[in-house]
């Protein structure tokens, strides 16, 4: 933790000193529908009566340059999560997804972002008591979005929509897939043409 927040100080330490043209930074967080699956079996089904709560919660975070070749296009690097939780009264099963990798962010007019972000995916299956489910070997993941660019100049505000898909394989050998779909709220730095 201590880790993440001396980088997160130094991303922004360099956000706010950054005046050459290229720079890109957003930074967010959301809400939305997590589900997951376990070959093919909603977990859903697997724990029929317990409290489920499949509230997902995402963070976002991507740092890149752009615009490229004087074209509304961006590249960046894309770290993101998202977490949901099943429950019965103590006990819980805590899912953890987490995608690491390149992401393309397009303008296709100056009011309207498209991004998208493929790579590796990692899910951390947390649990206590009797709901268990073995933990996750790693694998590959994608997010998509769709949001509205509010704001002036080179700073705006992001509101939109997401998808999340990752699939991992577990230790079990079993695949297991784990989604969200939810609107997010992110501040963004990016350098806009002229004409936009």
């Amino acid at each position: 933790m201590k880790k993440l927040i001396i980088a997160l100080v130094l991303v922004f330490a360099v956000l706010f000193s950054a005046s050459a043209q290229g720079f890109y930074f957003d930074i967010g967080l959301g809400a939305g529908k997590g589900w997951s699956k376990v070959d093919g079996k909603s977990l859903s089904d697997m724990f029929a009566g317990t409290d489920i709560s499949e509230i997902g919660v995402n963070l976002g975070l991507k740092a890149g340059y752009g615009p490229i070749a004087g074209l509304p296009i961006y590249m960046a690097a894309a770290v993101s999560g998202v977490g949901h939780r099943f429950s019965k009264g103590d006990d819980y099963l805590q899912l953890n997804s987490y995608l690491i990798g390149p992401s393309l962010i397009l303008y296709p007019i100056p009011l309207l972002q498209l991004a998208g972000t493929v790579g590796f995916s990692y899910t951390g299956n947390l649990a206590s008591g009797s709901i268990l489910l073995p933990q996750s070997k790693g694998g590959f993941g994608y997010e998509v979005s769709l949001a509205f660019d509010f704001g002036r100049r080179n700073h705006g505000c992001l509101v939109g929509v997401n998808y999340y898909d990752s699939f991992n394989k577990l230790e079990s050998e079993e695949k297991q897939k784990t989604s969200e779909l939810g609107i997010f709220v992110k501040y963004a730095y990016r350098h806009k043409l002229s004409r936009y």
